[in-house]
């Protein structure tokens, strides 16, 4: 009877490992084949001397040991904002927090999208993962045509393919990712694609350019592709509104202060504050808000507005403690707060 129920037991597991290993090799994006860099070593991608993101051991070892200290709230049913212009002409920048790191920036005609999420969770499945706090504070439907679509890199909270493949579908916008996404979006109906590495450019207009810089990051889908495509940042160009940084999902380093250097000053700048705790296992790849404020002096911003929080719970933080410590940070540093703000979902800023 025992040998039986052994036997069971032993299927059951194989046949889980099995299902796993299936499951992960189908939702893994494609990989990335190209000449070696500084980046790139012919099979991964990685950071130039950044920590390495943690593994799957120390990934099951922050799980079995949550240390969250602040719980979130219930769902909030908070009403969409109103629709945004249709556009914003000139050299006023228009900033439109969504949700998470979805923004939309509105300057000289265009309209700018980053990092769209519209899903329930962030997640290969809908019955698990984690699972949004709040509703998007725009409505879908009430976005602007949309003319870029800006993607840091292909993770499940920064590349949601279902909001990806209606953009494409309803505005045919222009969309610019890393080096190795480009075959994925193309797999999913997206046109109109242009991947870029560290450092390289790319024209949106005759008056405004696109420069991918560099993130301290990683990427994956599944269990086969892990850094098999590249993270970004970007900083758009523009001769009437000025330069312009969307940090993407990135770790501290000293890219920031390089950033800075070439492009400086900055009139904006959108700087991950939140998923930062345990520190431990997220520091390599999220900042948390003190080095956000650091950042912010780093790419010399003249504004910044926070993303990544307050839509997901990623991390032991709790709802509230990016924003939280992201004031107390800028009052440590002599900042006034309407310097770097965290908006609300939905909220609007002209600058």
């Amino acid at each position: 009877m025992l040998s039986k129920l052994l036997l069971v037991v032993g299927i059951l597991l194989v046949t889980f490992i099995v299902l796993a290993l299936v499951v992960g090799y189908v939702i893994s994006a494609p990989r990335y084949t190209g000449p070696v860099s500084d980046h790139f070593d012919g099979k991964a991608f990685f950071t130039p001397g950044a920590p390495s993101p943690k593994g799957l051991r120390e990934v099951i070892g922050w799980q079995l040991n949550h240390e969250r200290t602040q719980p979130w709230g219930a769902y909030h049913t908070d009403k969409p904002g109103p629709p945004p212009p249709a556009h914003v002409d000139g050299a006023a920048v228009r900033t439109t927090f969504i949700n998470h790191s979805t923004v939309l920036l509105q300057f000289d005609g265009l309209n700018v999208l980053t990092d769209p999420i519209y899903d329930e969770r962030v997640s290969p499945f809908q019955f698990a993962g984690p699972k949004r706090n709040r509703p998007p504070g725009i409505r879908f439907d009430d976005l602007p045509k949309i003319d870029v679509l800006l993607l840091s890199h292909n993770h499940w909270d920064h590349l949601e393919i279902g909001t990806v493949q209606k953009l494409c579908a309803r505005d045919q916008p222009k969309v610019f990712c890393p080096l190795g996404v480009k075959a994925f979006l193309e797999q999913h109906g997206c046109r109109n694609v242009t991947e870029l590495d560290w450092r390289q450019s790319a024209p949106i207009t005759d008056s405004t350019t696109l420069h991918c810089v560099p993130a301290q990051h990683f990427s994956g889908r599944g269990i086969f592709d892990r850094n098999a495509t590249l993270w970004a940042g970007y900083v758009i160009d523009s001769k009437a509104a000025g330069k312009l940084y969307f940090a993407g999902d990135s770790g501290y380093g000293p890219h920031f202060r390089a950033i800075g250097e070439q492009f400086g000053p900055l009139r904006l700048a959108l700087i991950p504050i939140g998923a930062y705790k345990p520190n431990w296992f997220m520091s390599p790849v999220h900042c948390n808000p003190a080095e956000a404020v650091q950042i912010h002096q780093d790419v010399r911003s003249a504004q910044s507005v926070a993303i990544h929080f307050g839509t997901f719970p990623l991390a032991d933080d709790g709802e509230s403690e990016p924003v939280d410590d992201l004031q107390r940070a800028l009052s440590q540093q002599n900042i006034p707060s309407d310097r770097f703000r965290a908006l609300k979902a939905g909220e609007a800023v002209t600058f």
